[in-house]
């Protein structure tokens, strides 16, 4: 649609005529008012209406507000963002005959990335961190690391091992995998590194069974799994394709 100005009619019932106003403070941001100027253009070619996009200082837009309503007919509404992806639920814990957690059968599928709108692992306010302090009165528990290393692999087929200092270096199939599992896992809420080819996932003293180790053994599973199937995958077909 074109964003020129519209040129006034000199149809005399034009002021009687319905109209579309959007209007928005001038301190807004640039990628604000440009989302709004899209909104706008949207408008007018859904409705078949002109719209008006105006932006005014804030003090005449608190002027502006009570005028809003003095009519009988006014209605006027106002809308929030809407809230965040509710963090995914978590898949049931199952578990093999000798007690042990079965890794490889727990999962049958994966929800979507939160890199692509999905919900994240973790809610903002519940992040998987890493030890703020690695010292010999932070001791990793073995079997916690042991069981995250056994869960990696049976849901990946990648080799972790500890770095002793809290973290876990998963060994990835190339550099470009690890930055992309790294940036991927970060944005579910979990810490992540990357140093070279390795992932370098948290693996902190006080990590329980069914919820820290759980959580880093999913989004590995989870990334890695859009990784094998959707990155690596197309460029393998990509490649068949090719003469």
């Amino acid at each position: 649609m074109d964003s020129t100005s519209l040129t006034p009619r000199s149809d005399p019932d034009q002021s009687a005529a319905p109209r579309i106003i959007v209007v928005l403070e001038t301190g807004v941001s640039l990628a604000v008012h440009s989302a709004c100027a899209d909104l706008a253009a949207g408008l007018a070619d859904r409705t078949r209406m002109p719209v008006t996009l105006a932006s005014i200082p804030a003090c005449c837009l608190d002027a502006l507000r009570p005028t809003l309503g003095r009519a009988r007919e006014s209605r006027i509404r106002d809308y929030a963002p809407a809230p965040p992806p509710a963090p995914m639920s978590s898949a049931p814990f199952l578990l093999r005959a000798d007690g042990r957690p079965d890794w490889g059968a727990m999962w049958g599928s994966f929800c979507e990335l939160a890199l692509y709108g999905g919900p994240p692992h973790r809610g903002p306010d519940n992040p998987l961190r890493a030890p703020l302090t690695f010292g010999a009165s932070a001791v990793t528990n073995e079997t916690m690391v042991d069981e995250m290393r056994r869960g990696i692999w049976e849901t990946t087929g990648l080799y972790a091992e500890p770095t002793g200092d809290g973290w876990l270096a998963v060994t990835c199939e190339s550099r470009a995998m690890a930055a992309w599992l790294c940036a991927t896992i970060i944005l579910e809420n979990v810490e992540a590194r990357v140093e070279e080819d390795r992932l370098l996932v948290p693996a902190g003293p006080d990590y329980r069974l069914e919820d820290e180790v759980k959580s880093i053994i999913t989004v590995l599973a989870k990334t890695n799994h859009y990784w094998q199937a959707h990155i690596t995958g197309e460029d393998r077909a990509a490649g068949d394709g090719v003469g």
